[in-house]
């Protein structure tokens, strides 16, 4: 019984991320990223180290300067600048969904995410390069925290 509600939980997911996916006009779907996947798995080390209570953040903006927030986020984020391909967090309840998509702008897309994330929360990875990139909010400031995950010749994709 658990497995049928499982699977109910996950289709409703897939649903809600592909409207929501449909919102944006920056970011082109490619296909979803499977539940197991090699790189999910790669990237997940990466993401519990940046949840750590005492974790140091790469970038930090307080929120009472919350001017340019866009234009922080696009110079810290600027390796992803020239990638044409990103995994993305696409934040669902009751379950979170990866998703390869194709990026159109950049600036725009980055914007988007911003803007369609509640707490202006948002996960980027690149399989190429192994990069990724958690934003997140804090009790007085935004963080940002960039990992970097080792890459084997063996990876799925």
């Amino acid at each position: 019984m658990s497995s049928r509600n499982e699977n109910i939980q996950t289709k409703i997911a897939l649903m809600n991320a592909v409207k929501k996916l449909k919102q944006l006009s920056y970011l082109e779907f490619i296909k979803f990223e499977e539940y197991d996947s090699y790189w999910l798995q790669l990237f997940d080390s990466e993401l519990k180290c940046f949840r750590k209570l005492n974790s140091i953040p790469t970038y930090r903006k307080l929120y009472e300067n919350s001017n340019g927030n866009i234009v922080w986020l696009e110079n810290s984020l600027d390796f992803f600048k020239n990638k044409k391909e990103w995994l993305i967090l696409v934040i669902d309840y009751p379950r979170p969904v990866w998703a390869n998509v194709r990026v159109l702008n950049y600036t725009g897309a980055l914007e988007e995410l911003w803007e369609s994330s509640d707490y202006h929360e948002l996960i980027i990875a690149d399989k190429s390069t192994g990069r990724i990139a958690q934003v997140f909010s804090e009790e007085d400031s935004y963080e940002i925290h960039i990992g970097k995950c080792e890459i084997t010749s063996s990876r799925g994709d």
